[in-house]
């Protein structure tokens, strides 16, 4: 009988191979990250990303010389050095809900990390040199050194740090500078970390793995006690059970499972553990703690039981699959990858954190439980959610159709082409889609800026770690009488990792959204009721991590709160006694939200260093609120300018109503400012035809309305000034344009089902652009009398618009022609190269046509990787241009698209 055996030299190759086909994409090719060849550091991140230690951001980088967070550095030293016994400690700027918590207290357990003397751990905060140096000759139990006196700027360092850099430079695990020089208080670098934890386990002797292989039913591992495995270990059988084990390296449930059943029973996987057997009898983790788990099976579906205490930071999901998580097991986060199959079945019971889709054209099923936060990626389009659960927030990047009797707190709508059986109990539309977006919800459309609840007293929604291809966050609601705010989503910037721990949410008193209209598609521009990030994936691995120890001698006590400040009003009229005031704030261009509770024009709240904009003050009595834009900074943890006050411009009053004098009784209108060099975004409700606009001096364009009445959103263009306080005109009354409906089918007569249509007027020097939503191949718009493109359709989103051009007059509120009948060409597929053999990666492409009445007809078309495709009718066509992403290029190529015209080398361009 063999029980287990150590494996040939064959077989461990073999094993290799398996491991290595079974991690994530942006793991396997470490060697193709954009950014990492050349660097001094490549050896070691790629190393340290094929064995799943870390991984690369959605862009193709890894952003090496990016500096390295605490908390981030925790959960990368636990998952390389393998630390995941947990031991209690509270921080009293840390939260269960928060991603690393189990992260710190691993690392507390371990023992290498300690917080600050005040109770804090500062989790945010970047890692010093010397304090990394001291984490690693606690973690390796390194004798003390005075060897840091041989450089000319550790002298005045404390004596905590100094005999740590010593004993770090005498290992050879930190250097000097060529200049003799530690910079023992420069911020630790990404790759920096990574190369000094390499030779911190090289010298551990933890770098290398021997295997072991179980391929016979049984049970292995101690009754009692813990066994520790220092190897790889394979299970090749089923029937098989480990128990009160620790494995140091990767786990490999292969395929001589087959449709078997395996125990993991209070055993611990330092590494990657990869799940490619098993059946419907289900692979049991029991009391477990796991770090990163893959699910890679070629053929059936796998049931995944976690139960009893489990910890599991990540399950990458990439062939069908049901996972059940029973009461007291804890799955971080669920990423559905788009390496699953068209048509794949997932299953997901019990209670989850996160559950990130990248996958298209999947049913998902959520028979019963409850998820923190779900979300849909920008690229997940097709997707069928069949919802029985609880979900917290479900944020949805692509045309998504949610079905089933289950509650969604909050929806968060990013994309067009969304559908859901049931309202959510919020609705919000988010900051990267056109104002006019719409959701189809039991039938009937709607505008996703129409809010289904008043606003509530909540407090900000807490962060999660960014992910492998776009970010996603876990809401957390906590009582808004707490002003400490916590942001709505993790900046981009945090290096790609799973966090160890994700936020719990628990449901403010009445979770509710703010009425106010979608930000126009202007980066800055921000006035949703709760600024929201689109989100992206979650990392496939953990992030990296940072102690700093406490240095000798007392340490000040913070202030309660390092943002203080009041709000009044111009008009001398009385602030809200009780209210919300919400702030955003863009960091490596993610828009984070916060809210802190307004009393009696008062408010406080701790923020972190960086660039604020105060966006929105509601009250909570009326769900009246008032959109504005104060800017401030937070440096050293103090507010620029030292105190926040906030004076709320005099008010201008206003009408709206339709052609034929009928008000909107409920709704808002969405205003942009329109200055150059900023371009920001304000709301205000409608009630009975009336608004108030308060506004500061400037330039502003009213862009559209939405009336919660008839569920209708109508792209608009007034424009109007504010001088020294007065309105240009004085009087601000709108009325709406008789509406003009249409139809968009493509070039085989098949109507157009869903997307966006742009029409700009071509009479008057202003260029005054509108927008339609099209559903099932009609659009509808308000016009003023004048002459009209359309040149633009987005099938998608604003980043995938087709040009065309289709010509039109309205005449007293006529079409001529009538009725307006837009046909999209048919598309023709094209590449670009270089003359020497590159590819012309990205950039655009126009052509024009002369037409007989003497006009030209231009078409543009977005280059990706040397490829493109323009939609044009017959003619000659002239290339006006080629831009390569920074130059416009001067190019002559002429082409003719004939009737019938097939050719497939036509647009196949060489430029010299």
């Amino acid at each position: 009988m063999v029980i287990k055996k150590i494996l040939s030299k064959k077989a461990i190759v073999f094993m290799l191979i398996v491991c290595l086909t079974s991690l994530p994409l942006g793991t396997v090719f470490a060697s193709k990250v954009s950014d990492i060849q050349g660097s001094w550091a490549e050896a070691q991140i790629s190393k340290w990303m094929e064995k799943g230690l870390i991984s690369g951001y959605p862009d193709g980088g890894f952003k090496p010389d990016h500096s390295i967070t605490r908390a981030e550095l925790v959960a990368l030293i636990n998952k390389s050095f393998g630390f995941v016994e947990l031991e209690e400690r509270s921080f009293k700027d840390v939260k269960a809900s928060d991603w690393y918590y189990s992260s710190l207290l691993a690392a507390n357990a371990a023992g290498y990390i300690q917080g600050y003397s005040d109770g804090s751990f500062g989790p945010n905060k970047k890692v010093t040199r010397q304090e990394f140096a001291v984490i690693v000759s606690k973690l390796l139990a390194l004798p003390s050194s005075d060897s840091a006196n041989k450089f000319s700027d550790t002298s005045t360092s404390p004596l905590w740090s100094k005999v740590a850099i010593g004993s770090v430079y005498d290992k050879g695990i930190m250097s000097g500078y060529s200049d003799n020089t530690f910079h023992p208080e420069s911020f630790t670098t990404r790759a920096e970390a990574v190369v000094i934890l390499d030779r911190s386990l090289t010298i551990k002797g933890e770098s290398s793995f021997g295997t072991l292989s179980y391929d016979i039913a049984g049970t292995y591992g101690p009754a009692t006690g813990e066994e520790k495995v220092s190897q790889n270990v394979i299970i090749n059988s089923s029937d098989v059970t480990l128990q009160n084990m620790t494995i140091l390296g990767n786990l490999l449930l292969a395929e001589g499972i087959a449709e078997g059943e395996v125990f993991l029973k209070n055993v611990s996987v330092n590494g990657v553990t990869t799940v490619s057997g098993g059946g419907a009898h289900s692979v049991h983790f029991e009391n477990a703690r796991l770090t990163s788990v893959i699910i890679d099976k070629k053929t059936g579906i796998i049931r995944i039981v976690v139960e009893g205490s489990t910890v599991i930071s990540d399950i990458q999901v990439q062939s069908p699959a049901t996972i059940q998580s029973s009461s007291g097991a804890t799955i971080h986060t669920v990423t559905l990858s788009k390496a699953l199959p068209k048509d794949s079945q997932m299953s997901l019971l019990g209670s989850f954190k996160n559950v990130i889709v990248l996958a298209q054209n999947i049913n998902i099923g959520l028979p019963q439980g409850s998820v923190q936060n779900f979300s849909f990626n920008k690229d997940a389009s097709g997707n069928k959610l069949n919802n029985g659960a609880s979900i917290l927030s479900l944020i949805m990047n692509a045309s998504t159709n949610v079905v089933g009797n289950g509650t969604i707190d909050q929806a968060v709508i990013n994309a067009s082409g969304i559908t859901m059986e049931h309202a959510p109990r919020n609705l919000e539309a988010g900051k990267d889609v056109p104002s006019n977006v719409n959701v189809n919800i039991g039938g009937v459309n709607r505008p996703a800026a129409t809010p289904t609840q008043a606003p509530a007293v909540t407090t900000p929604i807490s962060p999660v770690s960014p992910g492998t291809s776009d970010g996603t966050v876990t809401p957390t609601a906590t009582p808004a009488a707490t002003p400490t705010a916590t942001p709505t989503a993790t900046p981009a910037a945090t290096p790609t990792a799973t966090p160890t721990a994700t936020p719990t949410a628990t449901p403010a008193a009445t979770p509710t959204a703010t009425p106010t209209a979608t930000p126009a598609a202007t980066p800055t521009a921000t006035p949703t009721a709760t600024p929201l990030p689109t989100l992206s994936p979650i990392p496939t691995m953990v992030p990296t991590f940072t102690p700093e120890p406490t240095p000798p001698g007392p340490t000040p006590q913070p202030e309660q709160y390092n943002v203080n400040g009041t709000i009044i009003r111009a008009d001398g009229k009385e602030i809200f006694k009780e209210g919300i005031l919400y702030i955003s704030k863009v960091q490596d261009n993610m828009t984070i939200g916060y809210e802190t509770k307004l009393v009696d024009g008062k408010f406080s709240i701790n923020l972190y260093d960086g660039d604020y904009q105060i966006t929105k003050v509601s009250d909570l009595n009326s769900s009246d609120f008032i959109s504005l834009f104060y800017t401030f900074k937070v440096s050293n943890e103090k507010p620029i300018p030292s105190s926040l006050d906030i004076v709320i411009p005099e008010g201008h009053e206003g009408t709206i109503k339709y052609q034929d004098g009928t008000s909107i009784s409920n709704g808002s209108l969405s205003i942009l400012r329109i200055e150059p060099n900023l371009s920001v975004g304000f709301s205000a409700p409608i009630k009975d035809g009336k608004f108030t606009l308060y506004l500061p001096d400037g330039d502003y364009l009213i862009k559209n309305q939405n009336n919660y009445a008839t569920e209708e959103q109508i792209s608009l263009y007034y424009t109007f000034k504010i001088v020294n306080g007065l309105t240009e005109p004085s009087q601000i009354d709108i009325v709406i344009p008789s509406k003009i409906k249409g139809t968009i089918v493509n070039s085989e007569g098949i109507a157009v089902p869903s997307g966006t249509l742009m029409v700009h007027r071509t009479d008057t020097p202003e260029l005054s652009i509108y927008y339609a939503q099209i559903y099932g191949g009609n659009y509808s718009l308000f016009l003023p009398d004048g002459s009209y493109q359309a040149d633009g359709f987005y099938p998608v989103n604003m980043s995938s618009r087709i040009s065309i051009d289709y010509r039109f007059i309205v005449n007293n509120g006529k079409t001529t022609p009538n009725p307006l009948a837009i046909t999209i060409p048919k598309g023709y597929n094209g590449t670009i190269k270089n003359a020497d053999g590159r590819i012309f990666r990205y950039g655009s492409i126009t052509v024009y046509k002369n037409n007989e009445d003497g006009s030209q007809s231009f078409y543009t078309a977005p280059i990706f990787s040397g490829e493109f495709k323009l939609f044009l009718p017959e003619g000659t066509y002239q290339v006006n241009s080629l831009f390569n992403g920074e130059n416009q290029i001067p190019f002559n190529y002429t082409f003719t698209i004939a009737k019938g015209q097939s050719d497939p080398n036509l647009l196949n361009i060489l430029v010299p």
